[in-house]
């Protein structure tokens, strides 16, 4: 039983008890009510109140109407009919005692009814195993016996589906009858038999065209023509054709032509022509481009994404065309294109109006991360830069750890192409666990959608690295602690993910390649790859199981044998093997700092789920290492030579792994979830002082 209390407290009931000042509906309202639910096994009382939730809310917010109680009965009903019991029946007992309301639904759940068999009659042409497909398409399906649970309402549904299957592969007189039910004694099963008069299959015998023939569309209208003739017939083939139609001459400019598409049954039964009367109109040229609505935006950036010019010949394809481009700039909320009354020669104006979105942005966004702690970041973003489309963004992140500067500005459509570039300038400083280093750079970065999953960039980056506080005796110390770096890459992304915050399923792989030489103005000489994979499983029940591997090496190029400790790999962390902290998981000096090391790699198992609303959780088991690891021998001096740094770094590549097992939980938000992660490490070095149990509290997935 569930006891609720109305919106007027026992406090305010007494205060307005009397009769002369208050209302009928007024007592009502301050009335206590209860609401018992007896006889239902299979749906727990939860689930039936969660069935009649919005009923019965209006109940209480209408003063106890038993209109609205006879509404929820039904939905209890409906949630028993969904779930396979047929002849489930939802009363209810409404009665007022002593200023309480007592509603009591009685429920008779009855049997859950099974299809045992589905029969078919009168069907020639199609396959009963076909048309019964259509049933375990929609009724569930219950156990190990694979038996479909029946629900009326989605048996009557699968009717209409073997309807419209029929008539799509020619048969447009077809009858299908409703079914026919016959259960058994116990009524747990039932035998579903469906009449089926099919009538005749009907063909295009022929497309007969009349009007306005264009001699120079020949080509196309018999292409037109021959894909249509011989194929069954359905009432969609008359909307292909018109169409087809209006795309050929809509191609050369008659955007004004009209096409009146008819069906004639021929004497030969089954065969029809379909005939269409084309009256074309004249060609449209546009007189003049008018752009209004926009303020920020100049009329230039408008104009160069229009694909229709003075002079032009107009087409439905570059008006959609034009849409797309303006649309895909982000800067307008609404874009209407159309032409203008008709004017002398049939040239008329192509009106172009925008209605523009803000493309200011001020941001202040706090944060937290296990190694960084409290950060902040605060910046402006301005997507339509001097009114060109054009972005420009100011942004700064300060934390315990580091500060960062970033002024940017991006080019969306580079010299009207589909390429995009990004100049970045940006100074950061920062503290590694085993060094500190300024950074101030600049980049030209150039990248391109290839499709709807492929992404390819490329680029140039120089950098000034200024690093101190290096222990003494450790072998970083030996290379030049301030250089320069100049650097080309590549990088390509395949991305079918179908979420980047949470997804469910999908494929990432990513890919990228970079070389610092000389000629780049670069200090020092190496190549570095790096390649990534994350794949997603949906699995029932909303768990997810994700699998991520991630893998680097940097390979030293002639007589370059150190590489400082800002270029190389380091591992552990929230986002890489989180039963490490921050960079620990690896080789180590004598004062137990990390060194890094050339290569390293990541993999990863999770199993996720979604519990409640916006909250989940993980169970995981991360591995991972950094190769070279001399010091797993105890040495940890430098290297005179590249081929002993090569070798030692590929004989390491796959050994010497550390594993963590942890479980976390997420609040997911639309930007990206809060996560708190526990992580176990069961095999710590005791001599490193490395921990057990390591805990992160960060933003965003680990992978």
């Amino acid at each position: 039983m569930t006891v609720k209390v109305s919106q007027a407290t026992l406090d305010d009931r007494q205060a307005d008890s009397t009769e002369e000042h208050s209302s009928p509906q007024a007592k009502l309202q301050n009335q206590l009510y209860s609401l018992t639910i007896i006889g239902n096994s299979h749906f727990p009382e939860k689930d039936l109140l969660k069935a009649a939730a919005a009923e019965l809310q209006m109940f209480e917010q209408n003063g106890y109407r038993k209109a609205d109680i006879d509404d929820a009965a039904f939905q209890m009903r409906s949630a028993y009919l969904q779930a396979g019991f047929a002849f489930a029946l939802v009363d209810y007992a409404y009665e007022q005692k002593a200023g309480i309301i007592q509603v009591t639904f009685k429920v008779e759940e009855g049997p859950r009814v099974f299809i045992e068999r589905i029969n078919f009659e009168g069907n020639i042409n199609i396959q009963s195993d076909t048309l019964r497909g259509f049933f375990s398409e929609y009724s569930g399906i219950l156990g190990t016996q694979k038996k479909m649970v029946f629900i009326m309402s989605e048996a009557r549904y699968a009717v209409n589906k073997i309807r419209n299957y029929y008539r799509g592969e020619g048969f447009i007189d077809v009858a299908v009858m409703n079914p026919d039910l016959s259960f058994n004694g116990s009524r747990s099963e039932v035998v579903i038999s469906i009449r089926i008069e099919e009538g005749p299959k009907y063909f295009i015998d022929q497309v007969a065209l009349s009007g306005d023939i264009i001699p120079e569309l020949a080509k196309e209208l018999e292409k037109i023509k021959s894909d249509l003739v011989n194929k069954p017939y359905y009432v969609r083939r008359k909307l292909l054709l018109r169409s087809s139609l209006e795309d050929v001459y809509d191609e050369i400019g008659y955007a004004d032509a009209k096409f009146e598409v008819t069906v004639v049954q021929l004497d030969e039964p089954g065969r029809v022509e379909l005939s269409a009367e084309i009256t074309s109109g004249d060609k449209v040229r546009i007189a003049e481009v008018i752009v209004s609505g926009n303020s920020s935006t100049r009329e230039s950036f408008i104009r160069d994404r229009v694909a229709l010019k003075r002079g032009d010949i107009y087409t439905n394809a570059k008006r959609r065309k034009s849409f797309r481009k303006l649309f895909d700039s982000g800067l307008f909320s609404k874009i209407t294109i159309e032409l203008t009354s008709p004017g002398q020669n049939s040239t008329r104006n192509l009106e172009v109006i925008v209605e523009e979105l803000p493309t200011r942005e001020i941001y202040l966004e706090p944060g937290w991360g296990s190694y960084e702690k409290l950060r902040l970041k605060a910046g402006v973003f301005e997507k339509n830069l001097f009114g060109t489309g054009r972005n420009g963004r100011i942004e700064g992140l300060v934390s315990t750890k580091s500060d960062t500067f970033t002024v940017s500005y991006t080019d969306p459509w580079l010299l009207q192409t589909d390429i995009m570039m990004n100049i970045p300038l940006s100074y950061e400083r920062r503290d590694e666990p085993s060094y500190r280093s300024r950074e101030t750079g600049m980049s030209v970065l150039l990248s391109r959608k290839m499709n709807k999953n492929l992404t390819v960039s490329t680029g140039y980056q120089f950098k000034i690295t200024r690093l101190s506080d290096l222990s003494d005796d450790s072998p970083l110390e030996k290379g030049d602690n301030d250089y320069n770096k100049g650097s080309i890459g590549i990088q390509a992304i395949w991305d079918t993910r179908d979420n980047i915050f949470y997804p469910a399923k999908g494929l990432r792989l990513a890919s990228s390649f970079g070389i610092s030489l000389p000629a780049f103005g670069s200090d020092l000489e190496f190549g570095r790859i790096t390649l990534g994979c994350r794949y997603f499983i949906e699995l029932p029940k909303e768990y997810i199981v994700g699998l991520r591997a991630t893998t680097g090496i940097i390979i030293p190029i002639r007589d370059q044998t150190f590489i400082p400790p800002s270029e190389l790999f380091f591992n552990g962390g929230d986002n890489t093997v989180r039963s490490y902290k921050h960079s620990e998981l690896g080789p180590k000096d004598d004062n137990n700092d990390p060194i890094g090391g050339l290569g390293y790699n990541v993999f990863s198992i999770e199993l996720r789920k979604r519990f409640y609303r916006n909250f989940a959780t993980t169970l995981y088991i991360d591995a991972g290492n950094v190769s070279p690891n001399r010091s797993i021998l105890g040495k940890t001096t430098s290297y005179n030579s590249r081929s002993e740094l090569m070798d030692d770094t590929r004989t390491d590549f796959f050994s010497e792994f550390n594993f963590g097992v942890g479980m976390g939980f997420q609040y997911l938000l639309p930007v990206g979830p809060i996560r708190l992660d526990v992580a176990y490490n069961p095999d710590p070095e005791k001599k490193w002082n490395e921990d057990s149990w390591v805990f992160h509290f960060s933003l965003g997935m680990a992978f």
